[in-house]
């Protein structure tokens, strides 16, 4: 009857539990929606990214489409599990660390005596970074969430976390090759 009663709380404890989650990611979501907000608006980040490619469908497809196939392979291999987000949450926090470090750097190049063209690849290299922050930050929230609900057995909700992850984590390695691509053009017009 005792062990009974505890299942019952431990079960009540798991639902009103899930619900503040599901109550507090909506609220989120929401807030993240907000259109002119000074505070938590991050579409225009990207829009302004994926105005980069306008004009550049292959470049597109290359660096969003393709992670997808990727994605679907890599989910059918293996899931996700402790370790994987552990030295992934190791590895996101060293490219914040840089990406912020980068921002620094692209605000001390001068726009002073620059044609238009170099004027708008330094803004977009900016964007594209803020962009990949953002990307990090995103990365860090939803395997802090995945790490901390511990629960790695095999379900639909692991795989659409798992497939998230590796799209998202792919995402953020080829968009690193892109601004790595754009601060060797702006230093060597400089």
């Amino acid at each position: 009857s005792q062990s009974m009663s505890e299942k019952g709380r431990e079960e009540f404890l798991n639902t009103i539990s899930s619900i503040l989650f599901i109550i507090g990611f909506v609220v989120l979501c929401l807030c993240l929606c907000v259109k002119h907000s000074n505070f938590l608006d991050i579409r225009q980040i990207f829009i302004q990214h994926f105005c980069v490619f306008k004009g550049n469908p292959l470049q597109l497809i290359g660096i969003f489409i393709t992670p997808m196939l990727l994605t679907v392979g890599l989910v059918e291999i293996k899931y996700i599990d402790k370790d994987i987000l552990s030295n992934l949450n190791i590895i996101l926090s060293i490219l914040t660390a840089m990406f912020l470090s980068i921002l620094s750097i692209l605000c001390s190049f001068s726009k002073e005596g620059k044609n238009e063209n170099y004027k708008q690849l330094l803004k977009e290299t900016f964007n594209t970074t803020i962009f990949e922050i953002t990307l990090c930050l995103l990365l860090l929230f939803i395997s802090f969430i995945v790490l901390f609900i511990g629960d790695f057995k095999e379900s639909i909700a692991l795989k659409i976390a798992s497939g998230t992850i590796y799209y998202l984590t792919m995402i953020t390695i080829l968009n690193i090759l892109v601004v790595i691509k754009r601060i060797k053009v702006l230093f060597d017009n400089q």
